[in-house]
């Protein structure tokens, strides 16, 4: 028997998801909800939605692709099956399952691996992003570069956050997003998950910063600058030693290029000695 995803968001906590839908129409139903009308895969279903009907505002997606998630919790006023459907922001794209990749295992320290498999215009050959992003325009988003972290942390910073009802990770991964001063935006989301929770708390998380350890600060892009001019000598002798190579291949003598290379130091230093 072929799994039903539509019988499946009808079922108590589901965290079911169906991509590649057509909103053909919305409509008030019974009870003042909306009435959405759909297509996937060719067939045409009518779906009750989780908002409320509104004259002005219910129907501003029809005719836009996108994916129906389910409207939790139904117990909120909300019949059994009631859903939302979510536009894409690249109304080019699709869900490609026979692009998925088979090796989706992971540690819980791991990094969000790249199983899902996509296509829009701008990637016409297909692409894969980790599981739970939906991609951005033209298909893109920010890869998870996340490092792992171990520490221990005391009992009373474990009461704070149990003050907001939070856990250590919880409450640290919100701060790291605010110090990072991360924003996630749906145009081109971040597999990591991560974002800030506003402009007041960057700016805050931010002073702390400054005002804690400001002694220790260094201009890190300053650093950057230093380490991408090494990087971009190294590469120039590379060349060099690959010219090298070319020469020698084509029957030329090391020596004759060395004397070569001499000569246009001795005429360099010149220049630079008048």
């Amino acid at each position: 028997m072929s799994f039903d995803a539509f019988a499946a968001l009808a079922q108590p906590d589901a965290s079911v998801t169906v991509h590649n839908v057509r909103l053909i129409d919305v409509q008030q139903a019974e009870g003042g909800h909306e009435l959405l009308t759909i297509e996937h895969a060719g067939t045409t279903r009518e779906l009750i939605g989780g908002g409320p009907w509104s004259q002005e505002h219910s129907r501003r997606n029809v005719g836009k692709f996108g994916y129906i998630v389910p409207a939790q919790p139904f117990g909120r006023g909300l019949p059994a099956g009631a859903c939302y459907f979510r536009d894409y922001i690249d109304q080019s794209l699709r869900r490609v399952p026979e692009l998925d990749s088979h090796d989706r295992a992971t540690s819980d320290d791991g990094p969000a691996l790249e199983a899902i498999g996509w296509r829009c215009d701008a990637r016409p050959h297909g692409f894969r992003a980790p599981v739970g992003i939906i991609p951005g325009e033209a298909g893109r988003f920010v890869p998870d570069e996340t490092v792992a972290v171990t520490l221990r942390v005391p009992p009373e910073f474990v009461r704070e956050c149990r003050r907001v009802q939070m856990t250590p990770q919880q409450l640290l991964r919100s701060f790291a997003g605010d110090l990072a001063g991360i924003q996630n935006f749906v145009v081109c989301p971040r597999a990591d998950g991560y974002g800030s929770n506003g402009s007041d708390e960057r700016e805050y998380a931010n002073a702390w910063l400054h005002r804690a350890h400001a002694m220790n600060a260094i201009d890190l892009d300053e650093q950057d600058a230093r380490q991408a001019e090494a990087e971009e000598k190294q590469f120039q002798r590379d060349d060099l030693a690959a010219l090298l190579d070319d020469f020698e291949s084509y029957g030329g003598k090391a020596d004759d290029l060395f004397a070569a290379v001499q000569a246009l130091v001795d005429k360099q230093a010149e220049t630079d000695g008048d």
